[in-house]
């Protein structure tokens, strides 16, 4: 076998391997079609607001744990229970609101998130583990950092509003999380139900959620304040949130 015929053996041979190279590289970026049920359980995490505490391969909120690769780390029979009843697990601990989800929304969610953790990049995901646990909130620094010479039960408001109250509420006007704005609430609040003041109708919130669900907004609010805050948490986080009237927004 002279020089050129091996020579041109090699080439041919090394062609073929950058054709097998594109040929997976194409499959691999091709897009499968997404299952009808995987559909409807994206159109269930948006339209309950999942995205504003969770995430998906790192989109969304980072208020609680990604769930690209949950199922084949929990499975689908303890999501389903989870779902369907959050405060069973984690006593003691921060809860996920309990959701007035339906059976077939249950069934479409797992499908969704069976589906995210069986994508062919999944078992990369994530780059660094994300490990969440306990009873603590993330800190938004931005809110609870003190003010030189501020009222203490000021400071201790704006601390327990950075710890429990930032990743879903602004006090921004017009910049609306998972819930409303917080931003005018001393005003608003004095005419949100007749008959309580605006501390009370404050105080309300926080310990009954459920009871004055803001029109446009869902009932997803954390239901264990009562469990997790102090007496005078509440009331310091009462006194801060009463500093934005109307006029300081």
């Amino acid at each position: 076998m002279n020089g050129r015929l091996i020579f041109v053996i090699v080439l041919l041979l090394g062609l073929a391997a950058v054709v097998v190279n594109v040929v997976a590289a194409w499959q691999n970026a091709t897009a499968d079609p997404v299952p009808e049920d995987v559909s409807a359980g994206f159109a269930v995490w948006g339209t309950q607001g999942c995205e504003g505490c969770h995430t998906l391969y790192g989109q969304g909120g980072g208020y609680a744990p990604d769930l690209t690769r949950i199922i084949h780390q929990r499975g689908a029979d303890y999501l389903r229970a989870f779902m369907v009843n959050p405060g069973a697990f984690h006593p003691n601990q921060r809860q996920m609101p309990r959701f007035t989800l339906t059976e077939t929304e249950v069934d479409q969610l797992i499908a969704l998130l069976d589906w995210t953790s069986s994508a062919r990049f999944a078992a990369d995901w994530p780059p660094r583990p994300l490990q969440v646990a306990g009873g603590g909130a993330l800190f938004n620094t931005s809110v609870a950092q003190a003010v030189p010479g501020e009222d203490p039960v000021l400071t201790r408001g704006r601390a327990v509003f950075g710890q429990r109250c930032a990743s879903c509420h602004s006090i921004e006007p017009g910049v609306v999380l998972t819930g409303p704005s917080l931003a005018g609430i001393a005003d608003r609040a004095w005419h949100r139900v007749i008959g309580l003041g605006a501390q009370e109708y404050i105080r309300n919130s926080i310990l009954h959620p459920s009871d004055y669900v803001v029109e446009g907004f869902a009932d997803v609010m954390q239901k264990n304040f009562a469990d997790l805050l102090s007496s005078s948490d509440i009331d310091a986080l009462i006194a801060y949130l009463m500093q934005f009237g109307e006029a300081s927004s």
